[in-house]
């Protein structure tokens, strides 16, 4: 995730949310009100299925955060050693990847994309993503091992689901400064050609950071005013979404409410809300594709959020386990009309 947006985007989201308070029901009802209800309570103990979920979510995040480490352009080698790994797990969960070659700079990267086809008469496509690249000097565990992580094990979990809406699974490079929103972010690299190709893509949910979690009084932050809506505890996991993509905040929180043993909230909120932009999600956005951003909320929750100690054994796999699984079966859900 590219660093947090300056004190204008939260004067804007301080104003917006007073607003929307002060609009009474309507207000509460465009923004903040989502179908279903967040999970209570404390889960049921892993399954045998679930544990080997874990560990391979562990393994994943290893990989990428402490074998490899921080991967970025200017450590051009370890961005290939991760889309290497990353193609690989994909291989081994029983995929053929592909490659797209994203230019930057002297230096070639490439998005790792899956596809599972539909059996729709239309071509109608869901995209799910998640950013390998890092920050310089940080080894990236939550910032976004994390998210490629999940993504390599719905990978897993989808590949012999029934689906009538085709599903492709992308590994982009290039979202953390300076390449957000230049030529070189692998996401926005892949919405223009969807949008050239004139694909047909219904919603796109990007997996930015789903490692890091409390249950601790005060462990979980906000911009001004929304801790009146949310959560102090960072137990749960966030789907967000502009007014345009409102739909599809709803129905994917609603579906992965059906299924979740973790915690959940939703928003939906102008782009001015700087942000709410924070990730790949945005790049579908610019290109008028709906799309949602799944998170841990970053640097609203998480301490080490782009520096030297975002490693490996600060994240909560147990969580990210069930997220998995409650997820799997929500794009399950999403990808049959």
């Amino acid at each position: 995730m590219k660093r947090r947006a300056g004190p204008r985007g939260s004067g804007i989201l301080a104003g917006l949310l007073f607003l929307a308070s002060m609009a009474g029901g309507a207000g509460y009802w465009l923004v903040l009100h989502m179908p279903g209800s967040s999970h209570e309570g404390t889960p049921p103990p892993l399954d045998e299925e679930g544990q080997v979920l874990r560990d391979r979510l562990h393994g994943h995040v290893r990989v990428l955060a402490e074998e490899i480490g921080e991967r970025h352009y200017w450590m051009a080698d370890r961005m290939h050693a991760a889309a290497d790994a990353i193609e690989a797990a994909f291989r081994e969960a029983g995929h053929e990847p592909l490659r797209h070659p994203v230019p930057t700079g002297s230096q070639v990267f490439d998005n790792i994309e899956v596809r599972l086809p539909g059996n729709g008469l239309e071509e109608e496509i869901l995209v799910v993503g998640a950013h390998y690249d890092t920050v310089r000097g940080s080894p990236g565990a939550d910032d976004n091992a994390s998210g490629v992580a999940v993504l390599i094990e719905l990978a897993r979990l989808l590949r012999d689901a029934e689906l009538d809406r085709s599903l492709r699974l992308v590994a982009f490079a290039n979202e953390e400064i300076p390449f957000f929103g230049s030529d070189a972010m692998g996401s926005l690299r892949y919405a223009r050609q969807a949008r050239a190709e004139d694909a047909n893509i219904v919603g796109m949910m990007s997996l930015e950071m789903l490692g890091y979690y409390s249950d601790a009084p005060g462990s979980q932050y906000h911009p001004p005013l929304l801790g009146h809506f949310y959560p102090d505890r960072g137990d749960f996991v966030a789907f967000i979404g502009n007014m345009r993509s409102r739909q599809l905040v709803r129905q994917a929180i609603g579906a992965f409410r059906e299924h979740a043993h973790v915690p959940s909230e939703g928003l939906a909120a102008p782009e001015l809300i700087r942000d709410i932009r924070r990730s790949d999600h945005w790049a579908f956005w610019e290109m008028g594709y709906p799309a949602v951003m799944l998170t841990d909320t970053a640097n609203f929750r998480n301490p080490y959020y782009h520096g030297p100690n975002d490693t490996p054994e600060r994240l909560d796999y147990e969580t990210m386990a069930r997220l998995t699984e409650a997820l799997a079966k929500a794009l399950e859900t999403m990808a049959r009309r």
